[in-house]
């Protein structure tokens, strides 16, 4: 089964998104600090933060059609939708990815409709593939965030939530396979979302160990031209 990426959607969503100018996207892969530094952005600039892991994670799930979102819908009703995924081969995988994007932003684009257009948004990740993020909103309004010198291992054992995965991963069939394949996923994943947003001029702000959270939103608040 080929996921088809569904163009329509993303160009409905670009005609709503792009009149928003003060929406903004933090990009990156895992614990490259996404959801802090939104914690703190969206505090410094006093504006709701939309946290996309949290809404695909939940409500979206409650809200995916067959007729708009079938590709996420796939992957609601699997039995066991982890397993689902990890069975894939990474062409697969990243082609589910592709597909799952535009579905996720039509719910996006729903909720952010509710909002006056001159109100302010700080969208917390949720992607991996920023290319199609910046067929929608322009590329400044995006900023991708890239830990340096972190391994997938490290930041899926950096603390108890993030090895809850591990955990949920070594129920699985041969649980060792599964668990270095997702870390491979990982790999890629992060590897790709550098890449696109390289490709595709998105502003991007490598992090360092030393570096303080205050500092790095100072960092990204100027790449924004939020000062």
């Amino acid at each position: 089964m080929k996921f088809v990426i569904d163009n329509n959607l993303l160009r409905q969503a670009r005609s709503v998104l792009s009149k928003r100018k003060e929406l903004y996207w933090i990009v990156g892969g895992a614990g490259s600090g996404k959801t802090t530094i939104s914690r703190v952005l969206a505090k410094k600039l006093n504006i709701p933060l939309y946290d996309m892991d949290k809404h695909i994670y939940g409500d979206y799930h409650t809200r995916f059609t067959q007729e708009r979102h079938p590709v996420n819908k796939a992957w609601s009703m699997a039995e066991n939708s982890l397993a689902w995924m990890l069975d894939m081969s990474w062409e697969k995988f990243n082609n589910f990815n592709q597909a799952a994007l535009p579905e996720y932003i039509d719910l996006l684009v729903e909720d952010i409709k509710e909002m006056e257009v001159d109100t302010g948004v700080l969208i917390d990740g949720g992607i991996s593939n920023p290319a199609l993020i910046a067929q929608v909103i322009p590329g400044d309004q995006i900023v991708c965030l890239v830990a340096s010198g972190q391994s997938s291992v490290e930041v899926w054992e950096a603390n108890e939530e993030r090895k809850a995965m591990k955990k949920m991963i070594y129920r699985l069939p041969e649980p060792e396979k599964a668990w270095q394949k997702f870390l491979e996923f990982d790999r890629r994943i992060t590897r790709m979302i550098l890449e696109e947003c390289e490709l595709n001029d998105i502003p991007v702000c490598v992090r360092n160990g030393t570096e303080m959270v205050e500092e790095l939103s100072e960092r990204v608040v100027q790449i924004l031209g939020l000062q």
